[in-house]
């Protein structure tokens, strides 16, 4: 559907819905309703919530074609020194949202004495896992994978920005040099301006009507219609 089509969707179903006996709406109301409703639907896509099979977010093929074009790489080779030993930090890309697959390309001396190269899986862990196991020899990162540490912002005090982003720390093993850090990750949806003939929703269009179904429901909640969030969950509950 074009932004056109989205938009008179919308008013046509909100006004079927109130039998045109609501407040109206701007189109700068239309466009803010119809992107906090794509926000949720791709969350619903992405995560565990609404999700009834709990399935993860590449589990089944429909819920892989579904995210694919959100999908995006990132090649990241500044680091600065990270808070913990042989720790560095990476900022993430500004529109990162979840991350798929990650590797860390490091220089160590072999045991043979000679410089490798190499390009070693990334784990994701907690603070309590690091600090049960950053000692144990059978568990802490080696030569075959690393840690990743989800870490705040760089600056706590100001908002997120392209100066100012979410990091993770990287937690290399002892002799390691980092190289680069190699992201798979979604990144959130672009937001669409209803009143943009040339603007448009990067979901599939299959999935447009159901989005501007939730955006409808969330306009009648401001009207004063709470029962409604019922209707919401599911609309945003993700069919396998």
């Amino acid at each position: 559907m074009t932004t056109t089509e989205i938009r008179n969707y919308i008013l046509t179903r909100y006004d079927v819905v109130t039998s045109q006996g609501a407040p109206g709406y701007e189109d700068d109301d239309l466009s803010m309703f119809f992107n906090s409703a794509q926000k949720m639907f791709f969350k619903a896509l992405a995560g565990h919530a609404s999700n009834p099979a709990l399935k993860g977010v590449e589990e089944t093929e429909k819920r892989s074609k579904d995210l694919s074009d959100f999908k995006d790489h990132a090649n990241i080779s500044t680091a600065l020194v990270g808070d913990h030993p042989n720790s560095f930090f990476c900022n993430l890309p500004e529109n990162c949202f979840i991350a798929l697959k990650e590797e860390c390309s490091v220089t160590y001396t072999d045991s043979c004495g000679s410089n490798v190269t190499e390009r070693v899986p990334v784990k994701p862990v907690k603070e309590d896992y690091y600090n049960a196991n950053i000692n144990n020899p059978y568990k802490r990162p080696y030569e075959q994978l690393i840690w990743r540490l989800d870490r705040e912002k760089q600056d706590i005090t100001q908002p997120l920005s392209a100066t100012n982003r979410k990091r993770h720390e990287l937690v290399l093993f002892a002799g390691a040099t980092f190289v680069d850090y190699r992201l798979t990750y979604y990144r959130r949806p672009k937001d669409v301006d209803l009143t943009d003939t040339t603007d448009f929703c990067e979901f599939d269009p299959m999935h447009h009507e159901r989005i501007a179904d939730i955006a409808v429901e969330l306009m009648m909640q401001t009207t004063g219609r709470p029962d409604l969030q019922t209707k919401i969950n599911e609309n945003t509950k993700i069919i396998e």
